[in-house]
C-alpha cells in the first residue's frame, strides 16, 4: 500500500467539457499511470476505449430564479453512462437538485474508459449518486479507468455520495478526481471501497491486483493545486487486514468536505476519533485550509455507511443549517 498526500505533480487539471476533450484526458490519464504499466495488454474480445467501453457523462446545474430551485441545465452523455432527470427528494433542502447515475452494462470490465464532469453554477445547490454499487469485475487483460471533474462557482453547493466500489479478484482500477472550487462554494465527496466479495470466493477478500485513486483540489484551473493526494493499493499476496495495515477490518470509507476554514474547525471536532469493535474512524483538517477530512475503517458496508452518514449529516447541519433527513427504508 502506497499513500502520497500534499504533492504537486505540476499536471494542469484535465478538460472534460466535451466528449473529445474527455477522451483525450483519459488517454492522457491512463499514459501518464506508471502503476498501469503491467497491465496494458489489450483486450481479445474488443478494444480498450472504444464504443461502447468509452463512456462520458457531463452535467450542468444551475439556479432558476423563477422556480426557486437549482435544475439540471444540461447533459451530455455516451454509454454505457446515463443519468436519471433531476428529482428534489431530499425534504431538508427542496431547492436541491438529485440526479441518480447509472452505468447501463451494470458493472465495469476490462477496457472500459468513463469520464464524469459535474458543473455547478453561481448559488446552486446539487447532489449526485449512483443507482448502486460500482461492481469493477474479474479482468485478465488491461484495467479500467474513471476520470471525474468538478466545477463549482460562487456561493454553490455539490454533493457526490456514491454507493460503494467493489472490487472483484485481479480487477485493476485507476480513478483522478479533480476538483476547482472558490473559496464561498462547499464541495462534499465521499467514497467506500469493498475488496471483494467476502464470500464469493476463497481468493476474492483482498484479491484485486491494482487500486489506484488520485484526489485534487484547485482554486482555478490555472493554479496548483491546494492538496493533492493517491492511494495505490497493491495486495500481492500481502494481508491487508493484519495489525499494521487495515487492523483486521476490511472496508474503507472517505469523505472530503471542501468547506470554508470556521466551517472545518467545527467538523474535526465534533466528529472525533475512536476505535470501537466494528469501527475506527477520525477526522483531520486539510492542507491550505482547504476543509476536513473523515476517514472510517470497517468489518462490514452497513456500519461504515451509517458513520459516513452522520458525518455528512454534520456537514449539512453545520453548513446548510439542517441535518441529513431520515434515509429510504430500501437503503
Amino acid at each position: 500500500m502506497r499513500e502520497i498526500s500534499c504533492v504537486d505533480t505540476g499536471a494542469p487539471a484535465p478538460d472534460c467539457s466535451s466528449f473529445q476533450a474527455a477522451r483525450q484526458a483519459l488517454a492522457d490519464m491512463d499514459r501518464s499511470a506508471a502503476e498501469l504499466d503491467p497491465y496494458r495488454d489489450e483486450p481479445p474480445q474488443m478494444k480498450s476505449g472504444s464504443v461502447g467501453k468509452l463512456g462520458y457523462l457531463r452535467l450542468d446545474f444551475r439556479r432558476d430564479e423563477n422556480l426557486g430551485r437549482t435544475v439540471l441545465a444540461d447533459l451530455d452523455r455516451r454509454a454505457p453512462m446515463i443519468a436519471q432527470k433531476a428529482l428534489y427528494w431530499e425534504e431538508s433542502q427542496p431547492d436541491m437538485a438529485c440526479v441518480i447515475t447509472i452505468t447501463s452494462t451494470g458493472c465495469v470490465v476490462q477496457g472500459d474508459r468513463m469520464a464524469l464532469d459535474v458543473h455547478a453554477r453561481r448559488n446552486s445547490r446539487a447532489l449526485v449518486t449512483t443507482q448502486s454499487a460500482t461492481k469493477v469485475h474479474v479482468m485478465d487483460h488491461n484495467h479500467a479507468c474513471q476520470l471525474q471533474r468538478f466545477h463549482l462557482e460562487e456561493g454553490s453547493w455539490l454533493e457526490y455520495v456514491p454507493d460503494p466500489l467493489i472490487l472483484h479478484r485481479h480487477s485493476r482500477y485507476v480513478q483522478d478526481t479533480w476538483v476547482t472550487l472558490p473559496e464561498s462554494a462547499c464541495f462534499l465527496y465521499g467514497e467506500m471501497l469493498v475488496p471483494g466479495r467476502r464470500w464469493h470466493h476463497r481468493e476474492e477478500l483482498f484479491g484485486f491486483d491494482l487500486y489506484s485513486a488520485g484526489f485534487h483540489v484547485c482554486r482555478s484551473d490555472d493554479e496548483a493545486p491546494l492538496f493533492e493526494e493517491r492511494l495505490v493499493l497493491e495486495p500481492d499476496g500481502t494481508n491487508f487486514c493484519s495489525a499494521a495495515v487495515m487492523d483486521g477490518f476490511e472496508v474503507f470509507g472517505s469523505m472530503f468536505a471542501l468547506v470554508p476554514e470556521t466551517l472545518a474547525d467545527a467538523l474535526v471536532r465534533d466528529a472525533g476519533a475512536a476505535v470501537t469493535d466494528d469501527l475506527a474512524w477520525g477526522a483531520l483538517r486539510l492542507p491550505e485550509h482547504a476543509g476536513a477530512a473523515f476517514r472510517v475503517l470497517g468489518h462490514g458496508v452497513e456500519s461504515v455507511r451509517r458513520k459516513m452518514r452522520e458525518f455528512h449529516s454534520l456537514v449539512r447541519e453545520r453548513a446548510l443549517g439542517r441535518p441529513l433527513p431520515p434515509d429510504f427504508l430500501w437503503r
